[in-house]
């Protein structure tokens, strides 16, 4: 894999997570510099300094090495790679397109009254509620959104979906 891919793979999975190059600093005790630099495909990171920025970007070794080059177009539901594992916040976020394309796809599933909030990100963002009811909230309008419903978010903008359906809400997200 080269410097350019892993870097690209590494900024993705940043941004995705809402991290400035400072929170990822912060987070794996490598210098912004340094990151961005890694970003670039400017230099390549020691094991050591990947191990750090997977456990800060909290994805594992493996999956952020991997998943780089797969450029396959179809992804089985039993293949997606989860960017993190469901926690107590009862969220899960998993890629529904492998490798780097134009456009990336997003599942995201909400247990009953889960709340995922985004301070916003440079990647616009077309959403369909598959499953559940949700309520999203765009800069400062707010949206009651049921199975079938589409939502488009502009870059750069605050949102959040919240979970207000009796049973898990699943949406799927296509980012460009």
């Amino acid at each position: 894999m080269s410097d350019k891919f892993l870097g690209e793979r590494i900024k993705i999975i940043r941004k995705q997570r809402d991290m400035t190059l400072q929170d990822l600093a912060d987070k794996s005790g490598l210098s912004i510099g340094f990151i961005s630099k890694v970003e670039r495909g400017l230099t390549s990171p020691t094991f050591s300094a990947l191990l750090k920025i997977s456990k800060a970007i909290e994805i594992e070794l493996v999956e952020l090495v991997q998943a780089s080059t797969d450029r396959r177009s179809v992804i089985r539901k039993n293949e997606r790679i989860s960017m993190y594992p469901m926690t107590d916040s009862g969220i899960r976020h998993e890629f529904g397109t492998h490798g780097f394309r134009k456009m990336k796809g997003l599942w995201i599933t909400l247990q009953h009254g889960a709340v995922d909030i985004s301070r916003g990100h440079s990647e616009e963002e077309l959403g369909i509620v598959i499953k559940g009811r949700l309520k999203v909230t765009i800069g400062k309008e707010s949206y009651s959104l049921e199975e079938g419903d589409t939502l488009y978010i502009d870059a750069n903008v605050q949102h959040s979906l919240k979970n207000i359906g009796d049973c898990e809400c699943i949406c799927f997200f296509a980012i460009n």
